[in-house]
Formats: C-alpha cells, structure tokens, sequence
C-alpha cells in the first residue's frame, strides 16, 4: 500500500483499511480567523480523531520531547558526518525499524551518506537513483513523505534493483528540504509489513526539517571558514610578494601562491611597460600542452587577446568559454580546446602595472568568488611589482622599502579591522617621520570619516569617533579624486577649513592620503607634524605605495570579519543563528551569576505563518520574516541579542532584564505588529505573535532551561489563540505536546 504526504489531500487514509475515504487536508479551516492548534490537535483533525486517546497522546509528548533534545544536540555540532550519523541512529530507534538511511542530492543523484542497521558493506551495494527515476522521482516532484506498508501490494519504483538480503517489506521516506528545494531524504524500512501511523510520519518529518537546518548551518559555517581559510592564504600571499627584491621573483610568488587559491592549470603573470608591450615575467603550468611555453610567444600589446584587452581597460574578465569569446587570440603553437579563463588587471596608483591570467581545461570552470579572491591577490602583487621596480630603480630606497615589508608582515598577522590601522598608522608614522598619523574609514553614503587607528595609541583617545567631510572640501577632494593633498597651516593659499584645524590642534602640516583598494577610495591617511616637512617625489611614492598596501590589508580585515560572521548570521533576516543563541546564551548566564544580574529570554513564534506561505508562496514569506525582524529589531535595547531560533520562531537574550523589564519588551514587540503587513499588489496582511518570556534564576540557571521555559510559556500562549505573552506557569502546567521547531 503506497501513501504520499501526511499533507497531501490526494493520498490513502493512514487507517489500516484500503477501502478508507480520504482524509481531509490540513490546511481545511473555516472562515475568519483560524484557530492556533497544536501539532497533535491538527494530526487529530487530519485523520478523524474528534477526542484524544491518551496513549496517542503518551506517544506525541514522549517523541516531542526526543525530538527537542535532538534539535539541542544537533545545534552543538557543525559535523556533517556527524549530524548524518545522529539522524539515522535515532530514526532507526525511535520508530524501532529494522535500518535508516540518509541519501543527499549530488549531481542529480542521491548518494547514500549514512545509515543504521545495515553494515558498510551492505551500504555500498544499495542502488543509486538518479533524479528522474525511482522512487525519488516521486518526492522530487511532490517534495511530501511517501510510505508503503506492505510492497506485495504494490512495489515502489526501483525496487527491482535491490539485492535480495536488502529488500525490505516496508519503507517510509521523507524528504529533507531546505527552501523549498529537495536536497536529500531520510529513509526507514521495515523488513516486515508494518503500518505507518500518523506520529511516525510527523516525528520522521520533524527529525528530517531539524537535519535539513542542521545541514544548512553546517554548509554556512563551512563556507565561511573556507573563505577565511582564503583569506588567510591571502595574508601568506601578500607578505611573501613583498618580501620579493625582483620583478621575476614576485611574478613567481603570484604564480605559486594562486595556485593555493584558486585551482588552474596555467597561469601567466605579465608586467606592462611603458612601451605598451605586455611582457610575460612568469608562468605554470600543470597538465599537458600547459607545461611548457616559450616566454617570447606569450608577448603581446595593449588591446589585442584577453591579457592585451585587460591591460589597456583595466577591467578583469571571467570567461566560461574562451573559444567563444572574440576578444581573445589562440597562442601560437597550441590548439584551440575548451578552455575558461580569468583575467584581472594588476593597478597601482590608478595605472595598470600587470596582468594576472589563468587557465583551465574545460567550460566554466572558475566561479565569481575565484574571481574576486584573483582580484584581491593582484592588488597585493601589482603593489610588490612597483615595490620591486623601486627597489631596482635606487638602493637608496632599500630602507623606506624595507619598512614597507615590515608594516606587510606586521599586519598579515592580524585581521582585526582596528588593530591592523593602529598597525598602518604606526608604521606610516615612522616612515615619514612624522608626530602622528591617523586612519579613517570612509563612510561614504553618511558623508563621513571613522577614526580606526590613531599613532601614537594613546591619541585616539581624545578624538572623535567620526567627522562630518562637507565642510572640508580638501579632504573631500583627496578622498573623491585620489590625489594626495599637504597642507601647512602657514600657507595663506591653503584650505581654510584644514588650517583652522590644524591651528585647534596645534599642528603645523598635515598631508593627506587616500586609501584605494580595488580602484574605490576606502579611507584617509593623514600625517600630521608640529613642525614643517618635505615630501619629495620618492617621499610621496612610498607614502602612496604604503597606503595602498594598508588599503588591501583594512579590506581584508573587514572583509574576514565580514566571512566570519556569515557562520553567525541568518542571511534572511540578519539575526544571529541557531548555534549563536545558545553559545552567546551560556555566556550570558554565566555572566549573570557572576555580576548577580537578571536576565531575560524571550522565545517568539509567529500566529498562522503556515496559513501566509500555503496562501501567497514561500517567497511571500521571506519577505514577511525579514520584516518580522525589522519590527522585531525596532523594539530591542542596544545590548539586546536577537536571532532566528528556526522558521518563524525568533529567541531574544535580554541582559540585565528582570521578569517586569522581559514583559515590558514582550509589550513593545507586541505593539509592533498593531500594524498588518503592506506588500505591492495585494492587501494588508495581518501578522501576529505569540511570545513566552523567562528569567534567570526565577525560571532556570542554565541557558537549556531558560530555553525551555519561555518555549513552553510560547506554547501555552498559542494553544489559547496566540497574540500575547506569558510569563508564568500555572500552578499546574500541561506537558506540551509536539510542535514542529519553526513551523506554524
């Protein structure tokens, strides 16, 4: 007996007749407002059962509480394999079943990445289903659970291809989904017939959304510690090129340290002189006609191939099919083959200095992340290119350069944004030989600078930290056309905004430099005297070949902070996560006891967003989230946490809030959604909330009990209709029943 979704109005009755009608659906209600019901209820409705029986019952509360402690479990690890092996194990016990599966979509095709029951070497041998056959056709296209309880009543699809010691009697298989999209499921056979009953479908259901958000958040944290981990080779990579002495020696360090970046088989570095000829200075190569090239046919001019086309513009391309593409030409010698290609420009000071290209057999090889790591890495290199050239041009520069290999190496050991600028300033201080030398950030849509670092350290203290530019139409300048601007306070010509500022600070001169990464002005330098000074040509030229390489080193550093806290954040709503709540909440509680200060939780989920997704689609949803936050956001205390605990349940960690201060937040998020939703083309759309609040200690010392406490207050609160807040138990409470983890 074949059976789809328990939500799915088109399948068999779970009754144990096959001549049973078929059940309603779950999304059936009446006009109006429709009732908050919790998830046993709506099994209730769904399959006929007018009153609860209590061993039913017995059954939902005692696999709730398996599944909560699961979803706890599932939220301290970011183990893939991990997370793979606690799914099956539990599946295969809880239902009792003879063996469980995890298979993940890869390639459009599941491949088998965890089971329990079976051994290795049976595992190996289960069959392979691709996308379009099978029985996974079928939960591909419905994305619902199917079920059959007895196959001699009917075999699923791709049954025939099991070995015979792995056949099975009974099988129910629920799909993990994670936005809508099918990407793997979770499968539990039976080797006898056996009767699915609603509550092993809702608890395979429930385990297979909590493993789908566990996944997701371990593919996040993965992601962004592969970008960190690049970024960090970027640092090696930068400070290695700077400690290069000659043009082919950088070229060499780019072509090998790329290589630890982005995988090639070629790779070609090019310097541009002043000719407009684009001399190759270094190459690799890894397979085939790639090994070996002759240096003299990789020459070219501005504008002509790919390499000639980024020399002259300045601008990197990303090329899928490089056969197709008309801007480039085939290299003497060699045949043209599939072949994609990334080509970026190395700039200095506005000019392009080089060119970086890579190569890679095949279409489409290369991603726009590849990319922008390339870009990043040719900012490094096109800086040690002209270090290298002034180097060659004067020994008399070989201490300036070798402070500028000193301020590289110094900051490739931090990614602190405000650290690496307190390193800028000091070293570009000591450079220049200058009192003081200040580093700000340019915020350019509230037309101001941030002060980040400060030489001497202790300066920054007695300033601002930030200042309005529209009054200073130098530094404005500086910042807008990327010049380098001196102004001494006794030049009668000179900005009078800037002197009247220099005079307020006693400060003689002031030379102002931009800070320019990837062609964009980021910042200012400023190096400030008591006394006059001279910049001469070389002067200005390491000041400016410092402030680039302490542009790119702030860029990395705010862009590492940026990749980490991707593995924090919920990119829908920009809440934190699931894994942060609870770290962030055990550090709160033990900062509670230790200060002996209150602390508050609150535990929200929103009324009937089910009824919102099933009405106007997923999308329509995420768009109500992100402004659930937003509404959220509007209410919350500056020390406040809040983050997206799953679907639409939101956590808030309210520090130093006792239980009249947690209800008083509870009151404003509540008054927040007075208001309906307004989106273009449709109607108001009511949003409400239900919301169970808990304090340290009343209600718990530890952060799982706190936890704990305001969700069951939630659940109280939605089961009496929702659209309100509890802070108290009864005096007796009702042992909840399951309810899905972010779903209403």
């Amino acid at each position: 007996m074949i059976r789809s979704g328990w939500d799915d109005p088109r399948r068999m009755s779970l009754g144990s007749g096959r001549g049973a009608s078929p059940s309603r659906q779950l999304t059936e209600r009446p006009a109006g407002r429709p009732p908050t019901l919790s998830l046993a209820s709506r099994l209730r409705a769904a399959f006929g059962r007018s009153e609860p029986d209590a061993a039913h019952e017995a059954v939902l509360a005692d696999r709730s509480e398996i599944l909560l402690g699961i979803a706890q479990r599932l939220s301290r690890t970011l183990d893939r394999k991990e997370i793979f092996r606690m799914i099956v194990l539990e599946a295969n016990r809880v239902l009792a079943t003879d063996a469980a599966t995890i298979r993940i979509v890869k390639d459009s095709t599941l491949e088998v990445v965890a089971w329990a029951g079976i051994s290795d070497e049976q595992a190996a041998r289960l069959p392979a289903f691709r996308d379009d056959e099978g029985w996974f056709a079928l939960v591909l296209r419905t994305g619902r659970p199917l079920a059959w309880e007895d196959v001699r009543d009917g075999e699923p699809p791709g049954y025939e291809r099991y070995a015979a010691d792995l056949r099975f009697a009974a099988d129910l298989i629920v799909p993990l989904l994670h936005r809508d999209e099918v990407i793997g499921t979770l499968s539990c056979v039976s080797k006898s017939p056996r009767r699915w009953t609603e509550d092993d479908i809702a608890f395979v259901a429930g385990l297979a959304t909590h493993a789908a958000v566990a996944l997701h958040n371990a593919e996040l944290f993965e992601e962004a510690e592969n970008r960190a981990a690049r970024f960090r080779v970027l640092q090696v990579a930068a400070s290695r090129m700077n400690r290069a002495k000659t043009l082919e020696s950088v070229g060499r360090a780019v072509v090998e340290e790329t290589g630890r970046i982005v995988d090639y088989h070629n790779a070609r570095v090019y310097v541009v002189e002043p000719t407009g000829d684009v001399v190759p200075i270094a190459f690799q190569g890894t397979v085939g006609e790639y090994e070996k090239v002759d240096f003299d046919l990789l020459r070219t001019t501005l504008g002509v191939g790919f390499t000639g086309w980024v020399a002259e513009r300045g601008v990197s391309l990303l090329i899928d099919d490089a056969n197709a593409d008309p801007r480039g030409e085939t290299i003497p010698g060699t045949a043209d083959i599939d072949e994609s290609m990334m080509v970026v420009p190395m700039r200095y000071d506005e000019s392009v200095v080089g060119v970086i290209a890579l190569s890679k057999l095949g279409l489409r090889q290369f991603r726009d992340d590849d990319l922008q790591m390339l870009t990043i890495l040719a900012d490094h290199a096109a800086t040690a290119l002209e270090s290298a050239r002034l180097l060659a041009r004067s020994e008399g520069v070989a201490v300036e350069l070798q402070r500028l290999v000193e301020m590289s190496s110094a900051l490739s050991r931090s990614l602190d944004p405000r650290q690496v600028a307190n390193l800028i300033a000091e070293h570009i201080a000591r450079a220049m030989a200058v009192d003081e030398c200040a580093i700000s950030y340019w915020d350019r849509p509230a037309g101001r600078v941030l002060t980040f670092g400060y030489y001497p350290a202790a300066g920054i203290t007695a300033l601002e930290p930030f200042f309005d530019i529209s009054g200073f139409p130098e530094t404005v300048r500086v910042l807008e056309q990327q010049v380098t601007a001196i102004v001494d306070a006794n030049d009668p010509a000179a900005d009078a905004a800037e002197v009247a500022l220099l005079k307020h600070d006693g400060k003689r001169m002031v030379a102002m430099v931009p800070l320019v990464a990837k062609g964009q002005s980021i910042g200012l330098v400023e190096l400030l005297s008591t006394r006059p000074f001279t910049l001469d040509e070389s002067g200005l030229a390491l000041a400016r070949t410092m402030a680039n390489e302490a542009a790119m080193a702030l860029e990395n550093a705010r862009l590492y902070e940026d990749a980490r806290n991707l593995a924090d954040r919920d990119p829908l709503t920009g809440f934190y996560n699931h894994r942060y709540l609870h770290e962030r909440l055990g550090e709160e509680v033990v900062r509670a006891q230790r200060s002996r200060r209150p602390l508050g939780v609150l535990m929200l989920d929103l009324d009937d967003f089910k009824l919102v997704n099933d009405t106007f689609g997923h999308l329509f949803g995420d768009r109500v989230l992100a402004w659930t936050a937003e509404r959220i956001r509007s209410t919350l205390r500056a020390p406040d946490v809040a983050a997206r605990y799953g679907g639409d349940e939101f956590a808030i960690i309210l520090p130093e809030a006792d239980p009249a201060a947690a209800e008083a937040a509870a009151q404003r998020i509540l008054a927040a959604f007075n208001e309906p939703f307004h989106a273009e083309a449709r109607g108001p759309v009511p949003i409400a909330v239900s919301i169970g609040i808990a304090t340290h200690p009343v209600d718990g010392r530890t952060g799982t009990e706190l936890i704990a406490a305001a969700d069951r207050r939630l659940y109280r609160v939605k089961k009496s209709g929702g659209h309100s807040l509890a802070r108290t138990d009864p005096t007796v409470a009702p042992r909840p029943t399951k309810r899905s983890a972010g779903a209403a």
